[in-house]
């Protein structure tokens, strides 16, 4: 039965169409920075759905940023409803060494910001939608499209799917895998040490206390010690336990003692870990240091946006999930070849499943380094290639 359909579907499909689609969504720029930056590619989107026939509407989620939702099926029928999201937000164009917007082709790839983060794979998740409603078939279960905001930065539009709707059984998150299937990735914390010393002027520097000295010693116990416990920390799903010195900041001016350094790192933890258990480890070096050194004086807290009680969870979705046999199938028959991995990076479908309940995995189009680089760019037969698993994934799941 899916065979006729996804034949019947795929002659709606004009590969030159979909491409024409992803140039339009690079050219309307999204990058954070701009005010109410994912409004106008929220705008085009709807009215693109609207002049298909698609029931569509503009959600707003903070200010003039609003979500956009299409749907197609019969949303009644919970077991068979799956969400593709996608975010419509990019990182800056700061970097960028080619004209971010025009969405140029050359030697099979498509350049500009957002190419492969990730307006390949939202053009391909609409396309979907589209040539599904063009032949016809009509569903037993219900299809949304969701295009969210911020996922760059605290993933409000996803957390407003979650707390409003719509509700969805299944979901696929369209990050870059090249075209993997990722059903699982590290959860992640920002983590915060700050040392207090004492200011002195830099000719008596034994009337202060050296608050570098000081987070010196806590990161030279996080390399030797902690570092080597955590990278044998390991999860068949997610992948390892790693852990970043990313940013350390101290002092005023080199004639003065520092009374003050802060050190952040970035923490991907994995199940068997938990965000208390990551920061007090942390914590415990500080006490095992203070027994030597009561002049140490360190605080440890998680960084975390206002109001955000959730956290970044890990994503899991067990490999015998209805959701990820289906996309087994789906790209063995569209591209002769499956295979399950797991996604380095945090997504909203830690979100999605975590939070929603919902049976979530990573796919998308194109390689994750080519994310928020200086030439982005997302091969188009990738981006052809996806729409194709999404057509065949809709088809098997929402029947």
């Amino acid at each position: 039965m899916i065979d006729n359909n996804i034949n019947q579907v795929l002659q709606y499909l004009n590969e030159e169409e979909l491409i024409t689609l992803v140039q339009k969504l690079i050219s309307i720029p999204s990058y954070h920075g701009l005010p109410d930056n994912e409004k106008e590619l929220a705008e085009y989107i709807n009215k693109y759905f609207e002049e298909e026939g698609i029931d569509s509407q503009l959600v707003n989620v903070t200010g003039e940023r609003p979500n956009v939702i299409g749907s197609y099926g019969n949303n009644e029928n919970y077991d068979k409803t799956l969400i593709l999201n996608g975010h419509l937000d990019t990182v800056g164009i700061e970097n960028m060494i080619i004209d971010p917007f025009k969405g140029y082709i050359q030697d099979g790839n498509i350049y500009g910001r957002g190419a492969v983060d990730m307006k390949g794979a939202v053009a391909a998740m609409i396309m979907a939608l589209v040539v599904i409603k063009r032949a016809g078939i009509e569903l037993e279960g219900g299809l949304y499209f969701t295009g969210v905001i911020d996922e760059e930065y605290w993933n409000l539009g996803t957390k407003h799917i979650i707390k409003h709707g719509p509700k969805s059984k299944y979901a696929i998150v369209g990050e870059p895998t090249n075209l993997e299937i990722h059903n699982g990735h590290r959860g992640l914390e920002w983590i915060q040490v700050f040392v207090e010393g004492k200011y002195a002027h830099g000719g008596t520097p034994e009337k202060g206390i050296n608050a570098i000295e000081k987070m010196n010693k806590i990161i030279s116990e996080i390399v030797d010690n902690l570092l080597p416990d955590i990278k044998k920390r390991n999860h068949t799903i997610t992948g390892p336990a790693a852990l970043n010195l990313g940013v350390i900041k101290g002092g005023t001016q080199p004639s003065t003692v520092a009374g003050d350094c802060i050190l952040q790192l970035d923490r991907r933890w994995i199940p068997g870990e938990s965000p208390e258990s990551i920061t007090d480890e942390i914590k415990e070096i500080i006490k095992k240091l203070q027994k030597d050194d009561p002049e140490l004086k360190g605080e440890v807290s998680i960084m975390r946006n206002e109001g955000n009680d959730e956290g970044f969870p890990y994503l899991v979705c067990e490999s015998s999930a209805k959701i990820v046999q289906s996309l087994m199938e789906a790209t063995s028959n569209i591209m002769n070849s499956a295979k399950i991995s797991y996604f380095p990076a945090w997504t909203d479908g830690a979100l999605l499943s975590h939070i929603g309940g919902m049976e979530t995995v990573v796919f998308g189009p194109g390689d994750l380094a080519s994310a928020h680089s200086e030439k982005e760019f997302c091969p188009i037969e990738d981006i052809i290639n996806a729409c194709k698993v999404y057509v065949y994934t809709i088809l098997d799941i929402c029947g």
